[in-house]
């Protein structure tokens, strides 16, 4: 569905942000792209949806080349949700924002009411659809972004820090769109910092470090691999490290753990 080969780019004449940046995602994955400050993961995002393009490399999105291709056309297969959602979002009304792109896709009439009703119950929006969307808080924008890509249906959705300053029941709301959206075949790509919620949700690791692929393995393979976590810069799930502490095998969330530490229990009762 999506790939990058040899990727090349730079702003100005500065030295390269991302280079000879090589990877693959298919239908049902979620991969999460990981790194310090300034490793070119949000800059990556822009690159594979057309919004910048590289110096040298190319990008395919679900057969089309992003040089190749106008970036609204690109938006059918592709939706992005920006880390700053007000930088995306402009109609007076949140069911005004998500009907948007559905409506551009030719949706009309009782088809498109039943899209928007849909998402708004998804993203928790159903009590607040006639309201402006800059009126409410910084979770609920951020749903009503998500909101309008999901309107959309593409095949493809990047995530820029979705999870950021989300409540436990919006990060439930939002970890339970994400595996939905799997489920359902489409490609996800989530920028994070939140190793925590990357090894709850995430298949796949692409780790940036230097402008520079340091990684792209299954999450549990990443996550054992110290050397691979410290070229990223970001530090392993608090499971994990109890299990370590523990004794246990490798778990990279609070459910697995606590099932290793009754089984482990059961086991040592039983000896």
């Amino acid at each position: 569905m999506l790939s990058v080969d040899s990727l090349r780019f730079g702003y100005g004449d500065d030295s390269p942000v991302l280079t000879d940046v090589t990877f693959s995602a298919g239908a049902g994955e979620v991969m999460a792209i990981v790194g310090r400050n300034g490793a070119g993961k949000s800059t990556l995002l822009r690159l594979l949806n057309g919004l910048l393009q590289p110096a040298s490399g190319r990008v395919i999105v679900n057969g089309n080349a992003t040089a190749r291709t106008p970036v609204h056309l690109l938006a059918r297969e592709i939706g992005t949700v920006f880390q700053a959602p007000e930088q995306q979002i402009f109609a007076p009304k949140v069911a005004e924002e998500i009907a948007f792109g559905p409506r551009r896709l030719g949706l009309r009439g009782a088809a498109l009411k039943a899209r928007v009703a849909d998402v708004l119950l998804r993203v928790g929006l159903a009590d607040v659809a006639d309201r402006h969307p800059l009126d409410l808080d910084a979770a609920a924008l951020r749903f009503v972004a998500l909101g309008s890509v999901l309107a959309m249906r593409p095949p493809i959705m990047l995530l820029d820090e979705p999870q950021r300053g989300l409540d436990a029941a919006s990060l439930a709301r939002l970890e339970s769109i994400v595996a939905e959206e799997a489920a359902g075949g489409r490609a996800l790509l989530i920028v994070c910092h939140d190793m925590e919620f990357v090894a709850r949700r995430a298949s796949r690791v692409l780790a940036l470090a230097g402008g520079r692929v340091a990684a792209d393995l299954p999450t549990q393979e990443f996550f054992t691999d110290p050397a691979l976590m410290a070229a990223a810069g970001v530090e392993a799930p608090d499971p994990l490290v109890l299990a370590q502490l523990l004794g246990l095998a490798p778990q990279l969330t609070a459910t697995a753990l606590a099932q290793a530490w009754i089984a482990q229990r059961a086991e040592v009762a039983g000896a």
